[in-house]
C-alpha cells in the first residue's frame, strides 16, 4: 500500500493530523479509497494521533512562541483538530500545566516589555491571546 508508505514517511518526520496528511496524500495523487484505507491503519497502529498531535503543537507554540488558549484552538482548528478534541486536550492541557504556563507568560510578558516597552507588549499580548497576570 503506497499511501500508507507514504504516510508513513511523513510522520516519521514529525506528528501530523489526518486532516495534513489526507491534504498531503491528495495532492501526491492517491486515491480517496487508498487515503481512507491508510489512515485508517495509521490510526490503529496508534502512528498517527490528532489527540497526540495536538497535545506536542501545544506545547511547541508555547514553548517557541506563547499564545493563548484562545489562539491556541483557533491554529487546532486550522490544522484539522475537531473542536470538541481541540477544548478536551487544552482543558487538560491547561490544568496539568497552569502554573508551569503562567510561568512561561509572565516571562514572555517581561521580555516583551524589556523589547518594546510597557504599551506595545500589552497590544502583542492582547493579540495573542495572553492575558497579564500580576
Amino acid at each position: 500500500m503506497k499511501a500508507f508508505e507514504a504516510a508513513l514517511n511523513y510522520l516519521k518526520r514529525r506528528e501530523h493530523t489526518e486532516k495534513e496528511l489526507y491534504t498531503k496524500l491528495s495532492a501526491k495523487g492517491f486515491s480517496k479509497d487508498d487515503i481512507k484505507e491508510a489512515l485508517e491503519r495509521l490510526k490503529s497502529l496508534n502512528y498517527q494521533s490528532d489527540k497526540r498531535f495536538a497535545e506536542s503543537y501545544i506545547r511547541s507554540r508555547l514553548s517557541r512562541n506563547p499564545e493563548g488558549r484562545s489562539v491556541l484552538q483557533m491554529r487546532l482548528l486550522s490544522k484539522g483538530i475537531s473542536s470538541s478534541l481541540a477544548k478536551e486536550v487544552l482543558d487538560e492541557y491547561f490544568v496539568r500545566h497552569g502554573d508551569e504556563i503562567e510561568e512561561i507568560y509572565s516571562e514572555y510578558s517581561r521580555k516583551l516589555e524589556e523589547r518594546k516597552g510597557e504599551e506595545k507588549a500589552k497590544r502583542t499580548l492582547i493579540r495573542k491571546g495572553i492575558r497579564k497576570t500580576d
